[in-house]
């Protein structure tokens, strides 16, 4: 443990140096930004800026994209509180108390509460983060073809069965993610696949321009016009109602620290993500509290725990990625694509094989963290402000960033039309219901699955039983069959009991 420390250590040095802590606050506005406007959210704000990003150093292009993500987790609480609009589906909690507290006058007061929250809950989640990221990837070292094989089976299906309410779209939304990441040459046989005769996929379709269509422009698509939002006045408060209250986040210390450890690790889990941590957290805070009827009507509590849980919850995301190789959401997918972008492959050989990469990207969480106290309290007018942009002024704009953004990675207008292409297959998706997170994760994961395959069968001369001989590649794969039939079960038992039901209603009635 004191190694991991003094890894940190050597890690916040790297990361206090002018380009990186630049690069931090850049994407930590950019986030912030971004997690304000309506519409949009992490994932599509660092599917924005991933072609942007890697043009810069590979260690500040990562930490500029992180720094997006947790930046618009302190964004989407400030238009949540000032004007009711969730900046992102991870705000709605807050937006239940926090708009409450404003009606009331209270406005500073919920703000000051959602930066001390977002602030304590992103440290604790750094914490966990330093201890148990090398704790699982030293475990995970040990993991060979077979086994990262076995879990890369049980990650696809934990993440389809997790990623919709409809297990069926959910896993036609993997396979066609699986397809779209085998577009382009065979690795191993070098034989051009579903590229249909046009050498421009042949090196297959890079992982930017499907993250930035189908999350950037596809959900520009699917967002509602105008609406009244433009009509709705910004709270009033004073700067100084922001400054922290130390008595109000000792009263609420209970809220925060529960928050910060359920958003943490249900973030850890593949699919879970930082909304459904906030809503666990709102619901175990007011089940805790001795005064659960105030909760809804304009409630401190109710702000400090979903703030938390969602900025502890990043974190833990970042686990799975970096330790595992396994993007836990659609964020981190993006993220995990910006590193394969730059030339690294996370699993647990990147602890190894790029230590001082992985503690300076730690390090600078921690700057960025800090960082994002000061610079949101400094925006918070000017973040409010953006929610009242109507949409026909604010989307053409970013399309423009994101067409050119996209024109730079090749020079290609090939690469822009696909693009587009992706967004209105996002958008069509959407509206049909299909989750996306699915088939970004088929894309990104398919190709590793694949090699992870074809390795095990080349080493083991075509055995199939080599699957069968380690201990661990079995676990998973009844875990991932049970995952798969479980569900199955439940169904048909809660149909056969509401028949029952059913029927002993209709047999008293008869009688």
């Amino acid at each position: 443990m004191f190694e991991t420390w003094n890894l940190l250590a050597q890690g916040l040095a790297n990361a206090a140096s002018p380009t990186l802590v630049a690069a931090v606050c850049f994407g930590a506005l950019i986030g912030l930004f971004i997690g304000a406007l309506p519409g949009l959210g992490p994932t599509a704000g660092v599917a924005i800026l991933l072609p942007v990003a890697v043009s810069f150093d590979g260690t500040a292009a990562i930490a500029a994209l992180g720094a997006v993500y947790y930046g618009a987790q302190y964004g989407g609480a400030v238009t949540a509180i000032l004007l009711g609009i969730p900046g992102d589906a991870s705000a709605t909690m807050t937006a239940i108390d926090g708009y409450q507290l404003a009606k009331k006058g209270k406005a500073g007061a919920a703000l000051s509460m959602s930066v001390a929250a977002s602030f304590i809950g992103g440290l604790i989640g750094l914490v966990l983060l330093t201890i148990f990221a090398t704790t699982i990837a030293s475990v995970a070292i040990a993991f060979g073809p077979v086994e990262m094989t076995a879990l890369m089976v049980f990650s696809l299906a934990l993440v389809s069965v997790l990623g919709g309410l409809d297990p069926v779209k959910s896993f036609t939304a993997l396979f066609f993610g699986v397809w779209i990441g085998t577009i382009g040459l065979d690795p191993i046989l070098g034989i051009p696949r579903y590229t249909f005769g046009d050498v421009r996929l042949f090196e297959g379709i890079d992982f930017s321009i499907l993250a930035v269509g189908i999350f950037g422009l596809a959900e520009m698509f699917s967002s509602p016009t105008a609406s009244d939002s433009d009509a709705k006045r910004m709270a009033k408060f004073r700067f100084r109602d922001l400054l922290p209250d130390f008595g109000e986040m000792w009263r609420c210390r209970s809220p925060l620290l529960s928050g910060s450890l359920i958003g943490f690790f249900v973030g850890i889990l593949p699919g879970a993500g930082a909304t459904a941590s906030t809503m666990i957290s709102y619901a175990v805070a007011k089940r805790m509290s001795k005064t659960p009827e105030v909760y809804g009507h304009g409630s401190v509590e109710g702000v400090a725990s979903p703030e938390a849980a969602n900025n502890s919850a990043s974190y833990g995301n970042m686990i799975p990625m970096f330790a595992l190789g396994i993007p836990g959401s659609g964020t981190t997918a993006v993220l995990m694509g910006g590193l394969l972008m730059i030339g690294l492959q996370p699993g647990p050989m990147l602890f190894a094989t790029q230590q001082d990469f992985v503690w300076t990207i730690f390090g600078s969480f921690y700057i960025g963290n800090l960082a994002l106290v000061v610079i949101t309290l400094a925006m918070i007018p000017l973040l409010a402000s953006c929610a009242l942009v109507r949409p026909g002024y604010l989307y053409p704009a970013v399309i423009g960033i994101v067409v050119f953004g996209v024109y730079s990675i090749n020079y290609s207008m090939f690469d822009v039309a696909l693009t587009i292409g992706f967004g209105l297959l996002g958008y069509i998706l959407a509206k049909l219901r299909y989750p996306l997170v699915p088939l970004v994760l088929g894309m990104i994961l398919g190709p590793l699955l694949e090699r992870g395959v074809r390795r095990s069968l080349v080493s083991s001369s075509g055995d199939l039983t080599e699957f069968a001989r380690s201990p661990i590649a079995v676990a998973l794969f009844i875990a991932t069959a049970l995952l798969l039939i479980l569900p199955l079960i439940l169904k048909k038992r809660r149909t056969a009991a509401a028949l029952l039901i059913e029927g002993a209603e209709e047999e008293n009635r008869v009688s």
